[in-house]
């Protein structure tokens, strides 16, 4: 069976983007739960929206965070490109999001060597899982990132090349992370 299983894994590479909600705890202070179901709600269908129009596939809501793959289920020359671009329509369509008060994200991108295998999970039958350190880059870069930003890591930025405008955010130590990592705000 571990054999099975192994064969259907695959090593390739991964745009991964995480997107958070900015203050989503003191929105839950301010709203009633049912209100706050509602902007949640809204909240991950713009993502959702967002990011299939750019060829993004979503791996899992997190609460008020969102897991996405570029380049997955099918693979794309241009992901990280998709990605960014993705990640900058994001921030004007949850800004524009009908709610009560605007909403705002912070997102972090990532590319990089992933395993995508079959991973078993409890309750939810079988769930195709990513492996490696992409993922948590992603996350860690989101956590950099100011209101409204999209922060990038150097394997994203060298993929896209001088596409878009960067702001240098110099070597940067991560939590889980040998070597400092240098991103980018585009």
């Amino acid at each position: 069976q571990s054999r099975t299983r192994e064969l259907s894994a695959e090593r390739r590479q991964l745009t991964v983007m995480f997107v958070d909600l900015v203050g989503s705890t003191a929105l839950a202070t301010r709203l009633d739960p049912e209100d706050l179901r509602e902007t949640i709600g809204a909240y991950h269908r713009c993502v959702a929206d967002t990011v299939a129009h750019f060829g993004g596939f979503v791996a899992k809501y997190m609460g008020d965070g969102v897991l996405v793959y570029f380049g997955y289920p099918q693979a794309h020359e241009n992901a990280a490109e998709q990605a960014v671009r993705a990640g900058l329509a994001l921030v004007n369509a949850v800004r524009r999001l009908p709610e009560p008060e605007p909403l705002r994200v912070r997102i972090g991108i990532g590319t990089g060597q992933v395993v995508v295998g079959d991973l078993i999970t409890a309750g939810e039958g079988q769930e195709r899982g990513v492996v490696g350190e992409t993922p948590n880059l992603a996350a860690r870069l989101q956590a950099l990132a100011e209101p409204d930003a999209v922060v990038i890591g150097p394997q994203t930025r060298q993929l896209v090349g001088d596409l878009f405008e960067y702001r240098d955010l110099g070597a940067v130590e991560v939590k889980g992370f040998p070597e400092p990592i240098h991103p980018y705000q585009v």
